[in-house]
């Protein structure tokens, strides 16, 4: 059986742990949804970094990434033939 002490150190690196995975992430843009068409990239602040995330999705279907607009921590782009 495992001792109190063991248990509530196991509920608190379950609690922690997820929190941890969170910020290891943060600030690293990521695809959130993309078409041959559009690319949607998650991003904190940094657009330049952004724009690489879209660059290597458009460039699967041939294409570049052309700026469309943001909102909150999203921005979006419009993949197009070169």
């Amino acid at each position: 059986m495992i001792s109190a002490r063991c248990s509530l150190l196991i509920v608190r690196l379950s609690l922690i742990a997820p929190g941890c995975l969170l910020d290891s992430c943060a600030g690293q843009p990521f695809l959130s949804a993309g078409t041959p068409d559009s690319a949607e990239v998650g991003y904190s602040g940094d657009l330049a970094a952004a724009t690489e995330v879209a660059k290597e999705h458009c460039a699967r279907y041939e294409k570049v990434p052309r700026y469309l607009d943001s909102a909150e921590d999203i921005a979006f782009f419009a993949c197009e033939k070169r």
